[in-house]
């Protein structure tokens, strides 16, 4: 199949561009920018693709511009589907939406039934997207993914795992942290991009997909993990501002949906990431 993937040249697109390869499918990295609709109608128009698989985003969410989430995240994708809607209306699109519209005040195991309530522009600005998204349902088969944390080789060092593992790579002795004892979802983009290929390339029913582990794991056991691999020890260092406030101590993803809909799949542990980023 022709597979249109947006932000292919991003940390996951790399990896999703190399998994839709290895499987024998033409791919196409999108080239337009997003935010101008006019260039997106006319190159959706060209590639008239089978499937389209959209990832591009303004993603850090402590970036301090504002428009850009919004201008990219939420008004990209209408241009995007709209395009599609008029040049390749049997395309099923698949759009990465984020875990971040739960926010973090609702813990425990959540599943794609939980209340949206998210905390931040760039949780916002995906929950507005997913919303915005159903007014081409009738025209489109779309299956939006939520994925909760996840990391590996080439995520930027401004994200959590990153962090830690440069640290351990340059046997630093401190690392200065926020909250160590909240425990979350990581998952690896190995395992992102498999579950992104199963549900675009054998699409179901159009629906919302978490896209997690179903584990939890706290930063104090990330770093001994770490320290297990390497045999190096460092020191926590908490810095209150780092810390977000009314925090819940547990939040995970409830994986069942995906899980039954792609039974093969199964998510890396975080000792084959944590292994795989720190021998890189």
């Amino acid at each position: 199949m022709r597979v249109l993937v947006t932000g292919a040249d991003g940390f996951t697109g790399t990896y999703l561009l190399a998994e839709l390869l290895s499987r024998g499918h033409e791919v196409v990295s999108f080239a337009s920018d997003i935010t101008d609709a006019a260039a997106v109608d006319a190159e959706v128009a060209a590639v008239i693709p089978d499937r389209v698989i959209h990832l591009a985003a303004i993603a850090f969410v402590g970036t301090d511009a504002v428009d850009p989430f919004y201008q990219v995240n939420q008004l990209g994708t209408y241009h995007l589907l709209d395009a599609v809607a008029r040049h390749a209306p049997s395309a099923h699109v698949l759009i990465a939406s984020s875990a971040n519209i739960y926010g973090n005040t609702t813990g425990g195991s959540l599943d794609e039934s939980t209340p949206p309530n998210p905390a931040n522009h760039y949780a916002v600005s995906k929950w507005a997207m997913e919303l915005g998204a159903r007014m081409w349902a009738d025209r489109l088969h779309i299956t939006i993914a939520r994925p909760f944390n996840y990391t590996g080789v080439g995520q930027e060092e401004q994200y959590l795992i990153p962090k830690i593992v440069a640290h351990f790579r340059r046997r630093e002795p401190v690392i200065t942290l926020g909250n160590i004892d909240v425990s979350r979802d990581f998952g690896d983009v190995r395992s992102v991009v498999a579950a992104y290929c199963g549900l675009s390339l054998a699409p179901p029913a159009p629906q919302v997909v978490n896209v997690c582990t179903g584990r939890v794991w706290n930063i104090r056991q990330i770093i001994a993990i770490a320290s297990r691999i390497t045999g190096h020890y460092i020191e926590i260092a908490t810095n209150p501002a780092f810390m977000r406030a009314n925090e819940v101590e547990i939040l995970a993803g409830d994986a069942s949906l995906l899980q039954s809909l792609l039974p093969d799949w199964q998510p890396k542990s975080l000792e084959d990431t944590l292994e795989w980023m720190l021998a890189a």
